[in-house]
């Protein structure tokens, strides 16, 4: 009788090394950027072109976003969720790693034509980009970057963070 000397272990090991080395998008993930604004209270970001007002008082807390035109679909976007995480192997200096975030899209973030869309025109037009509140972006990101490259899905349905 033959026998083999197999180790489970050793083929689960390579599968996982494997699995590792695929990116994110494959996944279902796509890939943009991410600014933010509003301080860090989030008190700037009130109101916006979903028309939700004081985002506190409506349910929406901090976790809230400003789609760049390619997301925000004339507005069909609004009251939509997304999470969004930092896209560390573009990007290891500003991004937390393993970190992720759920906003709602609150608000339009529009192009400006006048700056290219990588040197300040972070919303133009193709771009995928969230301008989000200060405090969800620092849950994905170092301050002192401003900007980071992101991997974000939608969810089909809507969201209403505290």
């Amino acid at each position: 009788m033959e026998t083999r000397s197999s180790k489970p272990w050793s083929f689960l090991l390579f599968v996982v090394t494997a699995a590792s080395r695929f990116p994110a998008t494959t996944a279902g993930w796509s890939k943009g950027s991410a600014t933010f604004y509003g301080g860090s209270d989030a008190s700037g970001t009130m109101g916006g072109a979903c028309g939700y007002g004081n985002l506190y008082w409506s349910g929406y807390g901090t976790r809230t976003a400003a789609l760049s035109s390619a997301l925000f679909n004339d507005g069909a976007s609004c009251g939509a969720c997304y999470q969004l995480t930092c896209d560390h192997e573009a990007e290891e200096r500003w991004c937390l790693p393993g970190k992720s975030v759920t906003v709602t899209a609150t608000n339009f973030c529009p192009p400006n034509y006048e700056l290219s869309g990588d040197d300040g025109g972070w919303c133009n037009p193709p771009r995928a980009h969230f301008d989000m509140a200060q405090p969800a972006w620092l849950r994905i990101g170092i301050y002192k970057g401003g900007i980071v490259p992101v991997l974000y899905q939608r969810y089909t349905i809507t969201c209403l963070l505290v």
